[in-house]
Parts: C-alpha cells; structure tokens; sequence
C-alpha cells in the first residue's frame, strides 16, 4: 500500500458459546473503484479475511476518510460467512485514520438489520467520576527470612553462617585475635607456648653472627666463590650457561656440507652450478671433467663445424653437396630436411642454397619452417619469393625467434610459381642424391631425415602433421638453421 494512503487495523475474535473457535471468512467491500490521486493508484475488489486456527482476523484496510480519496464519502460493506450458524451478518462501517486499531467487537450492530446502520468508531468518553475508596489492605509481610517463613521468625548464628558468641575463647569453640592479629597466649592451652630461655646458649638480647650458625661471613664467601665482575667470560655468542655452540652459532658451514678446496673428498648427490666448473688441465681418467676446446679439438680434428660457418646446426657439410646435380622442387609440395640440435639454442632463419636461378617465377605461396620431431610447426618465414637469388647462401627470417631445446627438427621447404620445375631455383643437395643413397635408412618408425609430405597443391605450410604420415624422399637438399 503506498505510504500516503493511511490504513486501520482490524481485528475480530468468533467463539462458539462454548468458547471453541469458529471458521468462516469476513469480507470487507467497498461500493465501487478508489481513485487516490496522490499515489496514482485504484483500488478495488473484496477483501478477504479467513478466520485462523483461534478464531482470529487480524487485516489492515485503507481509511475511508484518506485524504485525497475519490470518492469522498464510502463506507467498507461487511461481511461474515461463518460456519455453523443459521443466519451470517452484513453491515457497513467507517474506519477513520485517526484510530489506526479497531476491533469489530466494537463495531459490529446488536441488530445488523436496522435500516442505514452503519457503525462508526466513536472517540473515547469522558472520565467517570472517582468511586469510593476501598477498605485498607493487610499490611505487608516478610515472606521468609533465610529461608524461614514463620509469623515470629528466630535467626541463629549457624542461619546466618556465623560463629555463636558462646564459642569464642573457649574450648572447643574459636580463639580470637589481640590488637597485634596474633592469638593471646590465655587462649593456648597449657604446655603449648614456652618462653625462650636462650639462643645458641645466649640469653637476654641475643645478637648472632656467621661463626654462631657454622656459616661464612662475607670476607670468607669472597674468598671461596667467585664474583661475577671477576669472572673473564660473561657469555658466549650471546648465550650464558652451559652453552654448546654449533657450525651455525659461529657462522659456519656443517661439516660434510662444503667443498674442500685441497685434499681428497667425496661429493653425492646432483649438483647445479650457476656457472660452469672450469679445470686447465686436460683430463687423464674416463671419469674426469674436461673443458669444452679440449672436447672440439679430439672430436672433429681439423673438420669445420656448423658453428665455424655461423649456423647452429645443418643437415650436413656443404660441402658434401653434389657438384653436377641440383634439386628442383615440385610446385605445392612440401619438402623435409632433416637437423640435429646437440645443445639448446634460439633458431632465427632457416639457410638454404642456390645454386642456380633465373629469377621472376616464384610466387608469394613459397615459404620455409621449422616443424619439431613430433610435427608441431615451432617457426615460419614469410613469404620466400624476393629472398632466393642465384647462386648464393638464402638466408630466409623467421617470423618469431624460436628457443628450441636439444633435439631432432624439420626444415620444411615449399616452393610454388614456377609452371615447370626447371625454371624455378635450383638447390643444393648431397652428393649422389637420386642414386638411391642410404641418406632415408632407418629403424620402422625412427626419425625420417629426409622426406616430403604425401598431399600436393600446398598453399601454405602445415601448423602440424603426423610424423608416421613422413614419405621417405632420396633428394637430400641441404638446410641449415641460425
């Protein structure tokens, strides 16, 4: 109900003359739609009220003098529908705002049938006048006192958790306390307290000193025990007591958890070095660590390296390469070539050679990569069709440098354009490629070293494919990756 419209409260309770509860409903109607202007709303309909378990209404109902309500004068029609009666009630009733609680006991006809009754809540009387005063009341009594609720209520000392007076200084009783808190002798009983005749055989005022006890005075205790300020150790790495130092209280390494820089030692266990270990002897047992020019030189005496030429890794020598054969590569197919990485390295351009090349017949569809051991494409060029020239090194970017880990890669190689194979660049390859070489031998589902990919018409390099689906190709060009 919107707060401008002011409501009444209305309760009813419906006993049986037996004072059980009755059941029914009371239906509270208005004569027709309420406009309130103020809120904007109408209202209308009956209004419902079930009588609960007890008997019980209890419903709250618009004023029916709500200012700003159109109509200005209405009345609620009134309506009971109560169950087991011979006859039910209908009247009308007023309910002003300014009586927000109203009960329809105070409400309701004697006769409901009395032509144009309506039951208006009238305000409250005036006072009566004072009627006469009521004989005196009994006086007020104590109820109980500790627990005694007798007329004439006796306390003992034993009611109040006390000592009776008849027990003090007595025997059997409690003693009592002198102006000092202490118990007078009159109350011991005799033999308890003797007077002191003497201390140590002295008597009158007694004065002793260390040699009466069998003790040191405080020259003899000097001389015995040590005095703190004499002590040269007052503590130990901050402790005092009986201190038990460890390598970590001084600062130092355990024993058995450091190197030792001379004499023989075993140590177990990985270990990482954030920089290498480095010796300047050459090594002289198999077990021995050795540095790494020492490695190259008893390798690949007097033999070039990918390294030595500023590639990091390559199918092989170039110069191995086939002096009177080429390879031309077949429009829309993707060609394998395969590297060794021994140690982890960032691969940013694939290498190739050509060896011969008119140039103009490459179309923008002609791309490199670098795909790993498991088909995943790891890197790609961009388009290759202004990078290969005739009779140099091509040395073709990747778009993303690549951080490869140690391990076996593809180069791939797809060259579109040219009408015939011929007229398109001519590669570098090994030397007796096409004679049937041992360059494909492997074990049955080992690494293919050299290969293409069964599907023709390639526009673009594969973002992956599966290594067992690898064609074995004799035609080895050469690649090399930087």
């Amino acid at each position: 109900m919107p707060s401008a419209i002011p409501t009444v409260t209305v309760t009813a309770h419906y006993l049986t003359p037996a004072g059980l509860p009755l059941s029914g409903t009371v239906t509270f109607s208005a004569p027709t739609l309420l406009t309130h202007t103020a809120s904007d709303v109408i209202l209308g309909g009956p209004i419902v009220a079930p009588l609960d378990a007890d008997g019980r209404i209890s419903t709250a109902l618009p004023a029916t003098d709500s200012p700003g309500m159109n109509p200005v004068d209405w009345q609620y029609t009134v309506t009971e529908q109560l169950s087991g009666l011979p006859a039910n009630r209908t009247y009308n009733i007023v309910l002003p705002a300014s009586q927000p609680l109203i009960d329809l006991a105070d409400l309701a006809p004697a006769d409901p049938q009395a032509p144009q009754y309506v039951a208006v809540p009238g305000p409250p009387g005036p006072a009566g006048a004072a009627g006469p005063a009521g004989p005196a009341g009994a006086p007020g009594v104590v109820r109980s006192v500790n627990g005694k609720n007798t007329a004439d209520v006796v306390l003992a000392a034993d009611d109040v958790k006390a000592v009776a007076s008849a027990s003090v200084g007595v025997a059997g009783g409690v003693a009592t306390l002198d102006a000092a808190g202490r118990v007078p002798v009159t109350q011991l009983p005799p033999g308890t307290v003797d007077p002191v005749s003497s201390v140590n055989g002295k008597k009158g005022v007694v004065v002793l000193s260390a040699a009466d006890v069998n003790a040191l005075d405080q020259a003899a205790g000097d001389l015995r025990y040590v005095r703190p300020e004499g002590i040269p150790v007052q503590s130990v790495n901050d402790r005092t007591g009986k201190v038990v130092l460890d390598a970590v209280s001084v600062g130092a390494a355990p024993l058995g958890s450091t190197v030792l820089l001379s004499g023989a030692q075993s140590v177990d266990g990985a270990k990482t070095f954030t920089s290498a270990p480095s010796s300047g002897a050459a090594p002289t047992a198999a077990a021995h660590l050795t540095r790494r020019d020492y490695v190259d030189a008893v390798a690949t005496p007097g033999s070039w390296a990918p390294g030595d030429l500023g590639f990091k890794a390559w199918g092989f020598d170039p110069a191995t390469t086939s002096g009177t054969r080429s390879q031309y590569c077949g429009a829309g197919s993707v060609y394998l070539m395969g590297i060794r990485l021994n140690t982890p390295a960032t691969i940013g351009n694939i290498a190739f050679y050509c060896t011969g090349y008119v140039g103009g017949t490459l179309s923008e569809a002609t791309y490199a990569g670098l795909y790993d051991a498991n088909g995943n494409r790891v890197g790609v060029t961009g388009s290759l069709k202004d990078v290969i020239k005739d009779g140099a090194t091509a040395v073709c970017p990747l778009t993303k440098a690549y951080d490869a880990a140690a391990g076996s890669y593809w180069v791939a190689l797809l060259v579109n354009g040219p009408t015939e194979a011929t007229k398109g660049p001519a590669f570098a390859m090994a030397a007796g490629a096409g004679e049937r070489p041992a360059g494909t031998a492997r074990m049955p589902g080992a690494f293919a070293r050299y290969g293409r990919l069964p599907a023709t018409g390639q526009a673009t390099l594969p973002t992956s494919f599966a290594p067992k689906s690898v064609v074995s190709d004799t035609n080895s060009l050469w690649a090399a990756v930087a």
